[in-house]
């Protein structure tokens, strides 16, 4: 028996995002009722190329080829998906090139190990 089939649906909302735009996604997230989130550091190249110029000792000449970026991962209702994507458009956009994605997919199977709980409920 699927997720889906036990009364809900679950999806997993992505989000790659500027590491200094994250604290303040990780508030708006929790102001809006979501509490559960998983988050990794992660390195990158996009249309941005890794052309960010970082300092280096107050010289601005280190050009990485890839570009430092948050991931986030938020497994929700179906319900939840607009909400959250726009938490997130609205908290991570400096409306710059590589303010990153966000991507949503369905979710087959979620369990809570500890409850033992499936579907919506393990959420």
């Amino acid at each position: 028996m699927t997720s889906s089939s036990r009364g809900g649906s679950v999806k997993k909302v992505e989000a790659i995002v500027r590491k200094e735009r994250f604290p303040d996604i990780d508030k708006a997230l929790k102001e809006v009722g979501i509490s559960g989130l998983t988050f990794s550091k992660v390195e990158g190249r996009g249309r941005a190329k890794g052309r960010e110029m970082l300092s280096d000792r107050g010289t601005r000449t280190y050009r990485p080829e890839y570009v430092e970026r948050t991931k986030l991962e938020v497994l929700v209702k179906a319900a939840d998906v607009p909400k959250v994507v726009q938490t997130i458009m609205t908290n991570a956009k400096t409306g710059a090139f590589g303010d990153g994605k966000i991507f949503v997919s369905q979710v087959e199977e979620v369990y809570d190990i500890a409850s033992g709980q499936s579907g919506e409920r393990a959420i």
